[in-house]
């Protein structure tokens, strides 16, 4: 600091170190893969952010992570802001977001043979998968002829138990028809066999 008097006169007085600066954060990451579906739910996240020393990561489903560069799996679909809060040796701090999607998915599975013998163990014939919202099913005989099961208008109960007229089928192979409702609306037909063994 230098000061002059109104009579010219003139001092100077220093103090050396009087302010610290210190580098400041950036916080950044990278996310793989932005937008996947809930039967790929696990996402990868790589921090990216500058002189960072702690990492604190706010998954936006009441999950967290203290974890440099964390991998995620959600439990549900939606969107998700994730927040990552950084600080440096230094106390100085930073935060960013983004924002991920988990979308629905559909997907189907059918047997192709059952065995309705009472032990437990694959008794049952029945369409199962995720992104499911309802399903018409028809079992006919190996001709497609004689219909053997209906689950008539309750298309949320999938499953046949072998059973036709109170008694178990025998040993055949039998045509199912199926048309399956998905989440997004849409309605896929299914036709195919299935064995049944005793």
């Amino acid at each position: 600091l230098t000061a002059m008097s109104n009579q010219g006169c003139i001092t100077t007085e220093t103090h050396p170190n009087a302010v610290t600066v210190y580098p400041i954060p950036l916080a950044h990451f990278e996310i793989s893969p932005e937008i996947t579906d809930i039967h790929n739910p696990e996402i990868s996240f790589t921090d990216l952010s500058i002189i960072g020393a702690t990492w604190d990561w706010d998954f936006g489903d009441s999950t967290y992570s203290t974890d440099q560069n964390p991998i995620h799996e959600y439990n549900n679909i939606g969107e998700y802001m994730v927040t990552l809060y950084i600080e440096n040796i230094y106390g100085c701090k930073d935060t960013t977001d983004k924002l991920i999607k988990i979308l629905p998915a559909f997907a189907v599975w059918i047997p192709n043979v059952f065995t309705p013998n009472g032990d437990g163990d694959n008794d049952f014939f029945y369409i199962d998968g995720f992104g499911i919202e309802e399903v018409e099913l028809r079992i006919y005989d190996r001709w497609g002829l004689e219909l053997l099961y209906d689950n008539g208008t309750d298309h949320t109960k999938v499953v046949w138990n072998g059973l036709y007229k109170g008694n178990i089928v025998q040993t055949d192979t039998y045509i199912y028809k199926a048309k399956v409702k998905d989440i997004f609306e849409k309605y896929h037909k299914y036709i195919g066999k299935v064995s049944v063994l005793k």
